[in-house]
């Protein structure tokens, strides 16, 4: 029985020894639904931050949980650990595709913040007033006066 037919097969209840595969198959699962869902963060500009991962990790998680739970109805018992076999490697991908992705989509903030630290190396003569004829001037700061803070 090949690889792809023990996947599909509904409520075949393999175990350890009919389907040893499983952890890596599932692995793997896990590592596409977290590319995926990778990208998906990366273009979406609504959902950012802890929203975002945790939901994404949900995915990762318990998805495969319940393919092999309630579609393969699979003997968990006779495996080591597959409830949570690569999660945390699909989570870090995941994490890498959203970030690679939403800085390429967002290079001219990347561009700006670069020039603005740029700026604030180059102006500085080693005395701790370096930071504050940057810093406080209107645009820089929003309006705010941080100049007594320095």
């Amino acid at each position: 029985m090949s690889l792809l037919n023990k996947c599909k097969a509904y409520r075949s209840q393999p175990n350890a020894t009919t389907f040893p595969e499983l952890p890596t198959v599932t692995t793997w699962m896990r590592f596409l639904l977290g590319g995926l869902y990778g990208i998906s963060l990366g273009l979406r500009t609504d959902t950012r931050g802890l929203i975002g991962a945790l939901f994404g990790l949900n995915v990762i998680t318990f998805l495969p949980m319940f393919w092999f739970n309630s579609y393969l109805d699979a003997n968990i018992d006779s495996y080591k650990s597959l409830n949570f076999a690569g999660v945390a490697n699909a989570f870090a991908f995941m994490m890498l595709v959203w970030i690679l992705i939403f800085t390429w989509e967002h290079g001219e903030e990347e561009i700006s913040l670069g020039k603005v630290i740029s700026d604030v190396v180059h102006s500085g003569s080693g005395d701790d007033g370096a930071f504050e004829n940057v810093l406080t001037t209107e645009s820089d700061i929003g309006h705010a006066d941080l100049s007594d803070e320095f």
